[in-house]
């Protein structure tokens, strides 16, 4: 019987740092190409769908999306599409059209001209057209971040699972999925310590992504302000609640653990049912809360 191999490997990606663990009975050096091939996979989602990026879709879109429609990549135009459906499901709560806000608070880069453009445009002013096309109704600027670190895991375990490993682990900076039969137990930072507690939890579907207010950054003087931006107010989350979202996908889990955070609960409860999945309340307390119930 061949013996069973384990690897890990981390690059800095997406903004964050992205681990690969692959288990399996070939070679250690074609495990590591294997690895190598899902983190270009990932790569090359960060270049299409990172606002940092002036030539990557986005900054096209947000450039001169207003102007005519514009051709993105397949996996772009099927991210906006998600996206829009599930700011359609939850009323708003999660909406791509906060970018402005986020540049002016300092939390995404400022591109020039266009990061000048009126604030007026939502969700609803993105037009989807056939031949992979995006329009704006009007001008508007949108940040896949999101949404598209879940995708880019996505993508990395579709590729994997086609390559009959014993299991794989892609953790993009909390943001992860598993694959068969791997050690898929996880640690979520507790927010009354997040530096340093962390709540053992298992796998309750496949994917798994966390949103928390407990990082914040100074704004300005002793005022501290969360990276979670409200897309309606453009205010800043305060609540120090960390949610938890287990999903099929990862880009369900990334995208949820925002409504969940910001929407009322009679919004969210229907949706986690609608995409079977689950969603872990942590409080400053030390409560631990499952959803639906």
């Amino acid at each position: 019987m061949t013996p069973m191999k384990t690897i890990q490997r981390c690059q800095p990606l997406l903004g964050t740092f992205v681990e690969i663990t692959l288990c399996g009975e070939a070679p250690e050096t074609k495990l590591q190409q294997q690895a190598g091939k899902a983190f270009e996979m990932i790569r090359w989602v960060q270049r299409m769908m990172s606002f940092h990026d002036a030539d990557s879709d986005i900054s096209r879109l947000n450039r001169c999306g207003h102007l005519a429609p514009l051709q993105v990549h397949p996996w772009t135009y099927h991210v906006i599409e998600l996206a829009a459906q599930l700011s359609r499901e939850t009323e708003g709560a999660f909406d791509i059209t906060v970018a402005p806000r986020l540049v002016r608070s300092g939390l995404l880069p400022r591109h020039g001209a266009y990061t000048s453009l009126a604030e007026a445009g939502r969700w609803e002013d993105i037009t989807l057209h056939g031949g992979r096309a995006i329009s704006y109704r009007q001008p508007l600027q949108i940040d896949l971040g999101g949404i598209a670190k879940g995708f880019a895991v996505d993508k990395a375990i579709e590729y994997l699972s086609t390559l009959g490993l014993h299991g794989a682990i892609v953790n993009a900076g909390g943001d992860l999925r598993v694959l068969g039969q791997i050690d898929s137990r996880v640690a979520i930072r507790d927010p009354r310590d997040p530096h340093r507690a962390a709540v053992p939890s298992i796998m309750l579907r496949p994917a798994l992504a966390t949103s928390a207010a407990y990082f914040v950054r100074a704004a300005s003087g002793l005022k501290k302000a969360a990276a979670i931006l409200h897309p309606r107010t453009g205010k800043p989350m305060r609540s120090n609640l960390s949610v938890s979202v287990f999903a099929k996908t990862c880009i369900e889990a990334d995208a949820l653990t925002k409504a969940v955070l910001l929407a009322p609960q009679k919004v969210w409860n229907p949706v986690l049912s609608a995409h079977d999945s689950v969603a872990l309340l942590l409080t400053a307390k030390g409560e631990q809360v499952l959803f639906p119930a």
